[in-house]
């Protein structure tokens, strides 16, 4: 891997991950202004594929041909409870602790790696793993009790590290557009039933907020694509860190959320780790 492909990589998962939070400020705005949770995530499928549209139309059939059914099963299956959990999550707790909870998925990937990919086992990933799910607890137990936010966070996270090990699979593969797609065309498949059930006319902003959000989504998921295909996971797992001062940033700025001390010293535990992490990796 050649530096220049590397800072490539670290500068689009940088823009990635601004994307992502900018998303979750935009939904838990329209989750406060009274749109249903559901509406969401058939959205966020809707809107993927209306701005796939073209593309596919170009490609015709052929653009959605793989030879990897089961990892778009899994990518897309873990994905859906991953957004689900994420969303429970930014509704019932400080917008900026929740994300960063579920900023571990570095650090379940790891145990995952181990069960799904067959990767042995080293001390110094566990000790390193250890160490980041402290920064966790600390962030998710502020008054000794896990609350039901931090629970969805937590679920979010080990089911977002699922997303992680599946893309990565596909990334030799399998084109960063298909991979999006398959997800919007089985997210539409599934949340478009729940949402006829609970549908409410959104209010203005809730609509706004629901289309910025989905927009940013789709750029979130086509930037961390681009960024797996040019620098290892290990490299780019760190860089998701940035999004919890960006988050808790906007949590300031629109939801008068003030961040506490645990949740930085919480951080710096789970960035020590994954970097921990990182250089192991690149020790071989």
């Amino acid at each position: 891997m050649t530096s220049s492909r590397a800072l490539a990589g670290l500068g689009l998962m940088l823009a990635a991950t601004t994307a992502f939070a900018a998303m979750g400020a935009c939904f838990r705005l329209a989750i406060q202004d009274g749109l249903p949770l559901p509406l969401l995530p058939f959205a966020r499928g809707a809107f993927t594929l209306l701005l796939l549209l073209p593309w596919l139309l170009r490609q015709g059939p052929s653009a959605l041909a793989t030879r990897r059914p089961g990892a778009h099963v899994l990518r897309c299956a873990a994905g859906f409870a991953s957004f689900l959990l994420y969303l429970l999550a930014i509704a019932w707790m400080p917008l900026a602790d929740a994300v960063a909870i579920m900023q571990a998925k570095p650090l379940w990937a790891l145990p995952l790696a181990v069960l799904l990919l067959g990767e042995r086992l080293r001390t110094d990933r566990v000790l390193a793993a250890l160490l980041g799910f402290a920064g966790v607890l600390v962030i998710a137990r502020p008054d000794g009790d896990l609350s039901p936010g931090a629970l969805a966070a937590v679920g979010s996270g080990i089911t977002g590290a699922l997303v992680m090990i599946a893309m990565k699979r596909m990334a030799g593969t399998e084109p960063a557009m298909r991979v999006v797609a398959w997800y919007g065309i089985s997210a539409v498949l599934a949340w478009g039933p729940v949402s006829a059930l609970v549908w409410d006319s959104p209010s203005a902003l809730a609509l706004a907020c629901l289309l910025a959000g989905s927009a940013l989504a789709v750029a979130g998921d086509l930037l961390m694509q681009a960024a797996s295909r040019r620098a290892e996971i290990g490299l780019l797992a760190p860089v998701d860190y940035v999004g919890i001062p960006i988050t808790a940033g906007l949590g300031m700025l629109l939801f008068d959320q003030r961040p506490g001390w645990a949740l930085v010293f919480g951080t710096l535990l789970m960035l020590a780790a994954t970097l921990w992490i990182a250089r192991g990796a690149r020790r071989g």
